[in-house]
C-alpha cells in the first residue's frame, strides 16, 4: 500500500509555485514585453496553468495528514492517508516520557529536560507547546492539532452516532464525580460520559498497555461511527466539530473540499497502533528504534501500514481450540499459592484458602494486601499460562505475569466483588 511521506500541497507549496511563475513572467517581460504578453495570454494560461493545477491536485490526493488530538492528558495522533483513504490512530500513554525543547523546559519550570505526558499537560495549557514536545520525542512532523475540553469531547461523542464497543471483560472507571462506574462485558453502546471516563481513567487497569489498547479500540469505534453518517450529516458533524467542539489550527472551510473523500474511508481501514517501549519505574520509555520504524512505515512513500493492533482482539478470538488448550494446560494444583486480602472484609483470605484447599489446590500463606482496595480479583503468576484454571472461581479476574515476595508461584489478590 503506497504511502506519501511528504505532506505537501499546502498553502506554502501553492504560494511557492505562484512566486516562481511571477519571477519567470517578470524575466521574460523585461526582454520583450510585446511578445511575452501574447505568449502568457495564450500558452501560459492553457498549458502552464493547467499543468500546475493538475500537479497540485495530484499532490493533494496523495498527501498524508498528521494531527494531534488532545483531551486533558489523553493524546492521540491521527494519520489520514488521502490517496489510499485510510486512517490510523496512535494513542499515547499518559505516563510516556517526553523529551522537552526550550519551550517545554520553560513550561515545566525550567529545571527538567523530560516530563511525562500527564505532567506536561498539567503545566502547559497551550496545545502547540505539547505538540512540539510530541514531535521532538517521536521524530515526526505534526501538521495540525485539535484540543477538546472534557465537556466538548462528551458532546462530540454523543453526536458521533451509535458507538458500539464489544468488551471481552467488564471495564470499570471513575467518573468526574469520583464514582466507580462499571461497563459489563459484551456489546455495549457507549455514550460520551462513558467514553471520557474510559479514556481518562486508567487507575482500574493493572497494565497500562491494556488501557491504551482499549483507548485505541474506542477511538476507532468513534471514528467508524462518524463515517457511517450520510455525507450531509458527516459534513454537518465536521462543521460543528471544527466550529464548536475543538480548538484547532484547522478550520472547516479549509477542509470541506476533502470531506467527500474522507467520508469514503471504510470501517476496515480505520485502525490503531500502539507505541513500543518499556516501563521504567512509574513511567513509560519509548523504544526509539521501533517507534521510528513504525512511523517510517506509516508515513513512507512505498511502505505498508503494519498489522493493526486493532486486529489483535479478533485474532485471539479466531484461535483454534487446540491453541487455547495449550495456553491453559498448566494446572495450578501442586503449585504454591498465596492469597492476599485487599478488601476490608474480615477473614476473606481464610475463607478462600479453605475453599481452594478443599478443591485440591496448595494454598500456603495468607496475608493482608495494604496497597489499596481492589474491586476485581487479580491473579499474579510466575509464567504465562498459569492460573487459568483459577479464573472460574472469581467474577471478573485479571491475570498478569509477575513475582511474589514470598516466593509463591501464584498470588491471588482478592477484590471486593469476590466476597464469600
Amino acid at each position: 500500500m503506497a504511502r506519501r511521506a511528504r505532506r505537501k500541497a499546502g498553502a506554502g507549496a501553492i504560494i511557492l509555485r505562484i512566486l516562481v511563475v511571477i519571477v519567470l513572467s517578470a524575466a521574460v517581460g523585461i526582454g520583450s514585453f510585446a511578445g511575452s504578453k501574447a505568449f502568457f495570454l495564450n500558452r501560459f494560461k492553457k498549458d502552464k496553468k493547467d499543468k500546475i493545477a493538475e500537479a497540485l491536485k495530484a499532490e493533494s490526493q496523495e498527501r498524508v495528514d498528521v494531527s494531534l488530538v488532545r483531551v486533558k492528558d489523553a493524546l492521540s495522533i491521527r494519520i489520514y492517508h488521502n490517496k489510499d483513504k485510510q486512517m490510523v490512530f496512535v494513542p499515547i500513554r499518559k505516563d510516556t516520557i517526553l523529551t522537552l525543547d526550550n519551550d517545554g523546559v520553560k513550561a515545566m519550570g525550567g529545571d527538567t529536560k523530560t516530563a511525562t505526558v500527564e505532567q506536561l499537560a498539567a503545566k502547559a495549557k497551550d496545545i502547540k507547546v505539547i505538540k512540539a514536545q510530541v514531535e521532538k520525542t517521536l521524530g515526526i512532523t505534526i501538521g495540525s492539532y485539535e484540543s477538546l475540553s472534557q465537556k466538548n469531547f462528551t458532546k462530540a461523542v454523543n453526536n458521533a452516532g451509535e458507538v458500539e464497543l464489544d468488551l471481552e471483560n467488564e471495564v470499570a472507571y471513575k467518573d468526574q464525580n469520583k464514582m466507580l462506574v462499571h461497563i459489563p462485558a459484551g456489546n455495549n453502546t457507549i455514550n460520551g460520559n462513558q467514553a471520557l471516563g474510559m479514556i481518562l481513567d486508567s487507575s482500574q487497569f493493572s497494565d497500562e498497555n491494556e488501557h491504551i489498547a482499549l483507548v485505541g479500540e474506542l477511538t476507532v469505534k468513534i471514528a467508524q461511527s462518524i463515517n457511517k453518517k450520510s455525507l450531509n450529516d458527516y459534513k454537518k458533524f465536521a462543521k460543528d466539530y471544527y466550529g464548536s467542539y475543538a480548538k484547532s489550527n484547522v478550520s472547516y472551510d479549509s477542509i470541506k473540499d476533502n470531506l467527500s473523500r474522507m467520508h469514503e474511508v471504510s470501517a476496515k481501514d480505520v485502525t490503531y497502533q500502539i507505541l513500543s517501549g518499556s516501563d521504567e519505574g512509574e513511567n513509560f520509555k519509548l523504544d526509539t528504534k521501533k517507534t521510528k520504524e513504525m512511523f517510517d512505515e506509516l508515513l513512507s512513500e512505498n511502505g505498508k501500514v503494519p498489522e493493526s493492533s486493532g486486529s489483535e482482539k479478533s485474532t485471539k478470538k479466531e484461535k483454534t481450540t487446540t491453541e487455547k488448550k495449550k495456553e491453559t494446560e498448566v494446572s495450578s494444583k501442586g503449585i504454591s499459592i498465596e492469597i492476599q486480602n485487599s478488601t476490608r472484609i474480615s477473614g476473606l483470605a481464610g475463607s478462600w484458602k479453605d475453599k481452594l484447599s478443599g478443591d485440591g489446590f496448595t494454598v500456603g500463606s495468607i496475608k493482608t494486601n495494604r496497597q489499596g482496595t481492589l474491586t476485581d480479583t487479580k491473579i499474579i503468576v510466575a509464567k504465562k499460562g498459569m492460573g487459568e484454571d483459577l479464573k472460574k472461581y472469581f467474577k471478573n479476574p485479571t491475570i498478569e505475569v509477575g513475582s511474589v515476595d514470598s516466593g509463591a508461584q501464584i498470588c491471588i489478590i482478592l477484590g471486593t466483588n469476590d466476597d464469600i
